[in-house]
């Protein structure tokens, strides 16, 4: 018999990311694919995951055949119910075992080796969660558009939403407002129809947009990316009140919003001690521990 495999999946909005362990845990391979939210359904989530897998267990010298060795600890976005980890981790699938949580959960015990610490993932969604004691609370990261403050796809929602007003003399037109426009053919019908098949990646490809038009002196961008650094600090402020001493931004738009933040919250940023991938070999492990959410 050939020794057990593990995977750490860290299942973003965008990309999803694995890595292959050995037995020892010790790092072998990554792939990386597609997102793999739950939001994207089963079968798109799973489609992402066996892809990412692929890759790993090629790069590492292995085949299809090697993923019934694997034990696979999984952190997606979306996966903030039960519902959506069941349908997940109860589709057919190739693996020896899997277990399914939040890539919230899989980036604090990434981050913080396993240790107490807080963290806020801010990329195409955000969510933060605290983790004292062996437990875990989340803060925030219901899902695009009725959380996920200080996201990326927030930011780009609301873009568009003053764009449109602003289009319609409701506001003083930017340079900004012309550019997001032009980005529906200066029609707002478009943006309509635009709508009804957008997923929240896609109101994120408006974020470069923003920040260039930002730097630049943009008065609508800054007071998009300015409300953005005030949501993120008000979501730390409260992993701070849950017990948490040490915090950690991670996602796409970490390095931007850390800028934002308030001194007080600066100085309680840490470097990372690992990333998501290596959270999710500890829920491959069994060692996620209790959940609130």
């Amino acid at each position: 018999m050939k020794e057990d495999l593990y995977l750490g999946v860290d299942g973003g909005g965008t990309t999803c990311r694995v890595r292959l362990y050995d037995a020892a845990c010790r790092p072998l391979a990554q792939g990386a694919a597609e997102s793999a939210s739950t939001r994207l359904g089963v079968e798109k989530a799973w489609n992402s995951i066996l892809e990412a897998t692929r890759q790993a267990l090629q790069e590492a010298g292995m085949t299809s055949a090697d993923m019934r060795r694997i034990h696979a600890g999984m952190g997606l976005a979306g996966a903030a119910t039960e519902a959506e980890r069941s349908g997940i981790a109860n589709h057919a699938h190739p693996f020896a075992s899997v277990r399914v949580r939040t890539d919230a959960h899989a980036a604090v015990l990434g981050i913080f080796a396993g240790d107490d610490g807080g963290i806020l993932i801010v990329g195409t969604g955000s969510c933060g969660m605290a983790h004292v004691d062996g437990r875990f609370q989340t803060v925030g990261g219901w899902g695009f558009p009725v959380s996920d403050h200080a996201s990326g796809a927030w930011m780009g929602l609301r873009a568009i939403r003053e764009s449109l007003l602003a289009h319609e003399g409701q506001r003083e037109s930017t340079a900004l407002v012309e550019q997001i426009m032009a980005r529906f053919g200066g029609e707002p019908g478009a943006a309509l129809v635009w709508q009804y098949s957008a997923q929240p990646r896609d109101y994120g490809t408006f974020v470069p947009l923003v920040f260039k038009a930002a730097d630049a002196g943009d008065p609508l961008a800054q007071e998009i990316v300015a409300t953005s650094g005030a949501e993120a600090a008000r979501l730390l402020e409260r992993l701070l009140q849950l017990g948490v001493t040490q915090l950690c931004l991670c996602g796409g738009l970490s390095r931007r919003t850390a800028t934002l933040l308030p001194p007080r919250l600066q100085e309680k940023l840490v470097t990372p001690r690992g990333d998501a991938m290596d959270g999710g070999l500890f829920i491959a492990l069994g060692k996620a521990g209790d959940s609130t959410i």
